[in-house]
């Protein structure tokens, strides 16, 4: 849990740059390509992307501590 806060918190750019890469792709490439799935889909897109992101930033602390 600590780990989680740390990363919550700021302590690495992994966390904010890769969510922002989420927002980008999701709200400049797919919504244009394909309305009809972002308007159905679109929160569990956003949802999978954050998710992905948070573990590869759990993941990669982890292996720092190794």
């Amino acid at each position: 849990m600590r780990t989680l806060k740390k990363l919550v918190l700021g302590e690495t750019w992994w966390l904010p740059l890769g969510i922002a890469v989420v927002l980008i792709i999701g709200g400049l490439v797919i919504r244009p390509l394909a309305p009809a799935l972002w308007h159905d889909a679109g929160g569990f897109l956003l949802l999978a992307g954050v998710l992905a992101v948070l573990l590869s930033s759990v993941a990669r602390s982890a292996t720092r501590r190794e």
